[in-house]
């Protein structure tokens, strides 16, 4: 009972920072291709296609496999929505909002289990109402940034109920699922998680030997937790790593290396740096706002010098070593931001993908957030920990409140948002680059595919059907000709004319296949390749694995 009164605390609470969602229209962020990607899943789930790889509308028309490389999770969400009926725009906003309000919900659930239900509450609002959140959601509408890490409090609460002996099997499949929330969420944290997963249990494994209670469960729980979390995942992710040099996007990255440490961020920026709604840029001096927030700031030294004056309190034990913990990882994580940093950083391969150093302020507003909860879980008297709770709430809820709100709302009909135009123009050129390297990008809106199949002769076209992952055409040609199927050509790609598999000619990415005199049924189809089908099987076994350990935990618990 008392967890549900506090979920519902959380979710009144949260209403400031998504009240701006309930309002009419839409609203500008750098990111501007949310609508459009719920529209293509939407379709894509309309017509059958699980999971999601293909999509033929962005890429200029052309096709390219987005959700095959960028995180889906969020957008299973907006574009189910949207394939139920939900208008595009609503279905965007509710997908937003789900984000923003699992967030604090999932910390909550975290804290509650260290420092008590107050300070719980105190915890997921100064999570949710750090103003880097409000830059994730209205400045830079990172949508798969914010879904990461709501999951990140779950993942660190499976970790630890993975150490009690009653409740391993419950924390490998509450912390299983989390990480494969993480990984499904955001491609870039979900690889800098697991990063900092691996390197934070080989440190409590430490721990564990030091003080002589390290066990076989201490070992293969935690290692059980991330398998599972990899399985689930595995549809997604292992394709991702093996297939991504078919598209531009691998020369993006390596174009990213040599910024990335333009990108770090000055000390000062963190207590205070202007509000904006433009972006990063090299020095101290950026378009938006680095800063952790003020309260959650005061309210961290606050709770740091109450843990030096009781760390020694046996009563407190468990609390002082969960605080220890959490103001270590955030120290941690506000020096790999700064410049000083940068050594460490030249250690690690990889770091182009992360892009952006900042992007780690994910992680220390949520560790920052549970530092500043501890002083409420500090005091004996009731009547102490409430009024804490409650200022601390009060003064976060008002001195950030009023930045969760959009650079400016601007009403356009959602049926704008879905023309081809749109599509295949306007959005198409904001995020290209998981199109296969060589094709030729359309200029002007007026270039963008219109039309499958452009012939070297004239061709009749007696039956068409297109759909994202299959073409049927029926044609008849009074010449032999060359055909171009103006479609991108990725591998799971099969072609077939009369029944007969081909292999087309790719020319600047696009395949090209030679037609006879009179009738031609050309038919392609997009299948799952190897790796594909390899990482499918392997998620399905991983939700059959899920399914077998919550009924072993049932039968066991009863």
């Amino acid at each position: 009972m008392k967890n549900i009164i506090g979920i519902i605390f959380v979710l009144l609470l949260s209403f400031f920072s998504v009240r701006p969602l309930f309002s009419s229209g839409y609203f500008p962020m750098h990111d501007d291709t949310q609508v459009a990607r719920v529209v293509v899943m939407g379709k894509a789930l309309r017509q059958g296609q699980f999971p999601v790889r293909w999509v033929s509308d962005l890429g200029y028309g052309y096709g390219y496999p987005i959700f095959n490389f960028y995180a889906p999770l969020p957008y299973y969400i907006g574009g189910g929505l949207y394939a139920l009926g939900v208008d595009s725009i609503v279905a965007t906003k509710i997908m937003f909002g789900v984000g923003m309000v699992i967030a604090p919900l999932m910390l909550f659930i975290l804290v509650n289990s260290f420092f008590g239900f107050l300070a719980a509450l105190t915890a997921s609002m100064l999570f949710l109402y750090a103003p880097y959140h409000a830059v994730e959601v209205y400045v830079r509408g990172s949508v798969g940034e914010y879904w990461a890490i709501a999951f990140v409090p779950l993942l660190l609460y499976g970790l630890t109920e993975c150490a009690q002996k009653k409740r391993s099997i419950y924390g490998v499949i509450i912390g299983g699922l989390s990480f494969a929330g993480v990984i499904l969420s955001h491609t870039i944290l979900g690889f800098i998680t697991c990063l900092f997963l691996g390197i934070g249990t080989i440190v409590y494994w430490a721990i564990l030997i030091t003080q002589k209670k390290f066990t076989l469960m201490a070992l293969l729980r935690p290692i059980q937790m991330c398998v599972l979390g990899l399985g689930l995942s595995a549809f997604f992710w292992l394709p991702a790593f093996v297939e991504m040099s078919k598209t531009s996007v691998i020369y993006m990255v390596e174009g990213a290396n040599s910024t990335f440490f333009d990108h770090f961020v000055c000390v000062d920026q963190l207590w205070n740096s202007p509000w904006g709604y433009a972006g990063s840029a090299p020095g101290c001096v950026d378009g938006m706002s680095f800063k952790l927030g003020k309260v959650q700031i005061i309210t961290l030294i606050i709770s740091f010098i109450t843990w030096l004056v009781v760390r020694k309190k046996k009563y407190a034990a468990k609390k002082n070593s969960f605080m220890f913990i959490s103001f270590i990882s955030f120290c941690f994580g506000v020096f790999l931001v700064l410049n000083i940093s940068q050594p460490v950083w030249d250690v690690f391969p990889f770091v182009s993908y992360i892009q952006y150093p900042w992007r780690l302020l994910s992680f220390n507003m949520l560790f920052l957030a549970i530092c500043g909860a501890y002083i409420v879980s500090v005091p004996r008297m009731p009547i102490v920990r409430i009024g804490l709770m409650v200022g601390i709430i009060a003064l976060t809820i008002f001195v950030n409140a009023k930045i969760f709100v959009p650079q400016y709302l601007y009403l356009r009909d959602s049926a704008a948002f879905e023309t081809q135009q749109e599509l295949r123009f306007t959005v198409s050129k904001i995020s290209d680059e998981y199109l296969p390297p060589g094709i030729m990008k359309p200029q002007t809106a007026s270039d963008a595919v219109k039309t499958a199949l452009h012939g070297s002769d004239v061709f009749t076209v007696k039956k068409l059907e297109d759909t994202d992952t299959s073409l049927y055409v029926d044609l008849e040609s009074s010449v032999a000709q060359i055909i171009s199927i103006r479609k991108a050509w990725f591998p799971g790609w099969k072609i077939s004319i009369n029944g007969n598999e081909i292999h087309p000619i790719i020319r600047q990415g696009i395949p090209f296949v030679n037609i006879l005199p009179g009738k031609s049924i050309i038919q392609m189809r997009f299948t799952d390749t190897p790796i594909r089908f390899i990482g499918n099987i392997l998620s399905l076994c991983s939700v059959l694995v899920l399914g077998g350990l919550y009924v072993y935990r049932n039968k066991t618990k009863a």
